[in-house]
């Protein structure tokens, strides 16, 4: 069996590799999952560069997110049986053709979905879901800002609010007119690599965002922050600069709130039942479209170095996929 495996911290392009393994026979509890499809996300790309090394052991299996199915089952497991197709989740290792996981953890996809949706439907569409239905109460809330919005899932959060009746402006690095932030979910758009984007955006929201969607952090996350109209809130989901927030934005905006939303922590924390209902609500919007990502390429496992290139160098174009 072939797996990718990174030794070390630093670029993903650079730091991963692939190596032969043999699989670890499922355990009490545990079963086998045989990979079939597994998505190169950017929060995968922040582990390998090192940005958590505490819960990141080195060797370090990538991948946060596929779909396979059973294998082989493991004493005191029920539910699951050879040939049932799963999302593997709570822990990486979605790059190797066989991943050992606890049953627990592994959860079934909608049955219309296909491997390259299925695949898909955890991480970007339950975030969106989640921070939606948590911040953006629907029309009279305030406008509202999202950065990284030509992202896959900046297209989600911006399609499940405008069906609250929010249309959201968007804010991107590089060109504002670009196909994937003019269409009509969208307010407007902002270039944050432009001097006077702060201003631009005060002026589409009338004097600021209520809410903020922030997968970013860094400067342009803090700046975004200090953007917002008094009583706003920030929800920080992501660190695509690789830098946290400053440290000083309670001191220096006192009258808005960060609100910090990490999957990971809902998923662990949440009752079994709760986080199948909402991977179902998930995989429902993701057939009808509004949590459905594009897929510009997939790769085989052992090019797994171009994989990461092309998640990095044209991730606005869709997202990447390893067949393993």
């Amino acid at each position: 069996m072939r797996r990718a495996v990174v030794t070390r911290f630093g670029p993903a392009a650079e730091a991963v590799g692939v190596e032969d393994y043999t699989p670890r026979p499922p355990g009490e509890g545990e079963v086998q999952v045989r990979m079939a499809a597994a998505a190169v996300n950017p929060s995968d790309l922040v582990a390998i560069a090192g940005a958590y090394p505490s819960r990141t052991p080195l060797p370090h299996i990538p991948g946060f997110e596929g779909v396979g199915r059973v294998c082989a089952v493991g004493p005191g497991v029920e539910g699951l049986r050879e040939g049932d197709r799963v999302l593997p989740i709570g822990s990486p290792g979605a790059w190797q053709q066989v991943k050992t996981a606890e049953a627990r953890w592994c959860f079934r996809p909608q049955p219309e979905l296909t491997d390259e949706q299925a695949a898909l439907s955890y991480i970007n569409p339950l975030t969106a879901v989640r921070m939606v239905r948590a911040h953006a109460a629907g029309p009279g809330a305030g406008p509202v800002a999202v950065n990284a919005a030509g992202s896959a899932i900046g297209g989600m959060l911006a399609r499940l609010l405008q069906r609250r009746g929010v249309r959201p402006v968007a804010l991107v690095r590089g060109d504002a007119s670009r196909p994937a932030v003019s269409g009509p979910e969208w307010a407007g758009a902002v270039a944050t690599d432009r001097p006077g984007w702060t201003e631009e955006l005060a002026r589409l929201t009338g004097g600021g965002p209520q809410v903020a969607f922030d997968a970013v952090g860094g400067e342009e996350g803090g700046r975004l922050a200090l953007s917002l109209r008094s009583g706003g809130s920030l929800v920080h989901y992501g660190l695509l600069s690789g830098l946290p927030l400053a440290g000083d934005l309670a001191r220096r905006r006192p009258d808005v709130r960060v609100a910090l939303f990490r999957l990971r922590d809902w998923v662990h924390a949440a009752p079994r039942d709760e986080v199948q209902e909402s991977l179902d609500e998930a995989g429902r919007l993701v057939l009808e479209g509004a949590a459905a990502s594009t897929v510009q390429a997939s790769f085989p496992l052992e090019r797994v170095r171009e994989a990461v290139r092309a998640a990095q160098e044209r991730g606005g174009r869709g997202k990447v996929l390893l067949l393993p």
